[in-house]
């Protein structure tokens, strides 16, 4: 916990959700730089403006939920990136069935996978952190949480357009499927009658 955190904690055990003065603060804080600390602690959502040398705290309930939206709000962030990617596993199955079928979340944990070239890792590391997204790469061994990017680096990205976004295959997209059948069955079904692909020709004959 960074000291800006601690001072959250102490500032709204004292003022709760008065309103204040940068004098109010100097009183109960002592600090050589109110007007600057006052400054951080909004730019960090912990405290608002409400008029001019008028302060109040955030809540922390609407902490929380400014926390949680600011993560929900890089789901489009790599559409800014400058190098190759392509969704792919769990995101390309959304993508493909139009967004009839969503799995490998949970109500924590909302993963977003894409496949990235091996050489342009540094690249990908970089353009995470300086958009303060999350990230892990595929195999990594950390807690998830939130909007994540798993990525996937790899030496060749086919891909194809599909609404606007690169995404693999469907012929990989499949594949991927059919190796976790009992999971992406709902899925195979809808792109089997979407894309007369026949996935299940030998089984409805079977059944007849």
């Amino acid at each position: 916990m960074n000291r800006y955190t601690k001072m959250y904690g102490w500032l709204y055990n004292t003022f709760g959700t008065t309103q204040f003065t940068t004098n109010d603060f100097r009183m109960m804080f002592p600090s050589p730089q109110p007007t600057k600390t006052i400054h951080d602690l909004i730019k960090l959502d912990f405290m608002k403006r409400v008029q001019h040398g008028k302060y109040q705290m955030i809540k922390p309930e609407e902490f929380v939920r400014q926390i949680v939206q600011d993560n929900v709000n890089k789901d489009g962030i790599v559409q800014q990136a400058e190098k190759i990617y392509a969704f792919c596993e769990s995101t390309a199955v959304t993508i493909w069935t139009d967004g009839y079928y969503w799995t490998d979340f949970t109500k924590g944990f909302k993963p977003i996978h894409i496949k990235v070239f091996m050489k342009d890792m540094p690249y990908w590391i970089d353009f995470f952190k300086r958009h303060d997204a999350e990230y892990v790469i595929a195999g990594e061994q950390k807690t998830l949480f939130g909007v994540t990017y798993v990525v996937h680096p790899t030496d060749t990205i086919p891909y194809e357009m599909k609404d606007g976004d690169p995404i693999i295959p469907l012929k990989e997209t499949i594949q991927f499927c059919q190796g976790n059948v009992l999971l992406y069955r709902p899925a195979l079904e809808y792109l089997d009658k979407q894309f007369n692909l026949g996935l299940f020709s030998d089984h409805r004959q079977g059944a007849s």
